[in-house]
């Protein structure tokens, strides 16, 4: 059973991140993985266990932002479809469930939002940000500053230097915004998955291929967390030497079990988007100061790969206690 919603508005990405949010507080509530069915795992049939993992495995929860739920012969999946490719695979996934179990997938399309003249412009944040703008070399500022080596020459043909600069500008936030997507997703799926290898209840049948998705996830945050970083370095005003005698080296820093790394690491991941998103469509077209200043932003991004670390050191230090 597939049921469609058909009462979503049009709604913008504003819309979707307060939709994402409400995710993330279902997902980190509940409890997590398989058993935030309100059921052992061991009750659950392992058909439907594997289902679940397979989806993560493969990677379809980059396309398909979706909560389980999984009872004794029964499957509920509550899902928003961001890529249909995705959405197809998934439901081939699930499709030869149907004949042994009960399976209700739940659906939801943000509609697209309308066009509006505006939408042609880069956001205004980003079209008013002289470090950007010099970085792309805007023709009007090429004399006010390095471009780094980057040099943007407008396609044969093409005059209009202002009109070629507003392209790589939105082409510039719109990377940004799907990076910042992919890896909130990565991490806002950590906590479940490390239930599932690391947890009390974790299964040894299935708790090597949950971890191996757990560490795919959270090399996925590392890499985007690095790019979003080079990124906004670029459209952030320079700041001076940062001091590292601050940061506390992993030795010195509390060990903590996997389940609670993934929760930290997904919830600063979350804060961390928002704040990516709010960077670049800002309310009221402003940005608040703690946003732009050092360390804000991209040490919370550092911050976060060392997150990152703790957690594959923690479950590395898991793996080894468990032996082979």
């Amino acid at each position: 059973m597939v049921i469609e919603s058909k009462t979503v508005k049009a709604a913008a990405r504003a819309e979707y991140i307060k939709f994402a949010t409400l995710f993330l507080g279902v997902l980190v509530s509940l409890p997590l993985g398989p058993r935030a069915a309100r059921c052992a795992p061991a009750e659950v049939p392992r058909a439907l266990r594997e289902a679940w993992l397979r989806f993560h495995e493969t990677e379809l929860c980059q396309g398909v932002d979706a909560v389980f739920s999984l009872r004794k012969d029964t499957m509920e999946v509550w899902c928003l479809v961001e890529d249909e490719k995705s959405y197809g695979k998934f439901l081939e996934l699930i499709e030869p469930l149907r004949a042994s179990y009960t399976v209700a997938v739940y659906v939801t399309r943000l509609n697209p939002e309308k066009k509006s003249p505006e939408d042609k412009d880069p956001p205004p944040s980003l079209w008013n940000n002289t470090e950007i703008r010099e970085y792309l070399q805007d023709p009007f500022q090429r004399n006010s500053g390095s471009a780094g080596g980057f040099t943007v020459r407008p396609p044969p043909g093409e005059h209009d230097t202002e009109f070629f600069l507003k392209q790589r500008i939105m082409m510039f936030a719109e990377q940004t915004l799907e990076w910042e997507r992919k890896m909130n997703r990565y991490a806002g799926d950590l906590p479940e998955l490390a239930e599932a290898a690391f947890g009390s209840s974790a299964e040894p049948a299935l708790s090597s291929r949950a971890a191996a998705a757990c560490l795919a996830h959270a090399q996925g945050v590392e890499k985007l967390a690095e790019r979003l970083a080079d990124n906004l370095a670029r459209a952030l005003p320079k700041a001076g030497k940062r001091s590292r005698a601050s940061e506390e080296p992993p030795s010195a820093r509390r060990p903590a079990p996997p389940v609670e790394n993934a929760i930290q690491l997904a919830n600063g991941a979350h804060s961390i988007a928002r704040r990516i998103y709010n960077f670049i469509h800002p309310q009221n077209h402003t940005v608040g100061l703690v946003d732009l200043r050092e360390p804000s932003l991209l040490e919370s991004l550092r911050s976060l790969r060392r997150m990152v670390g703790d957690f594959q050191r923690s479950a590395s230090r898991v793996g080894d206690a468990k032996g082979p």
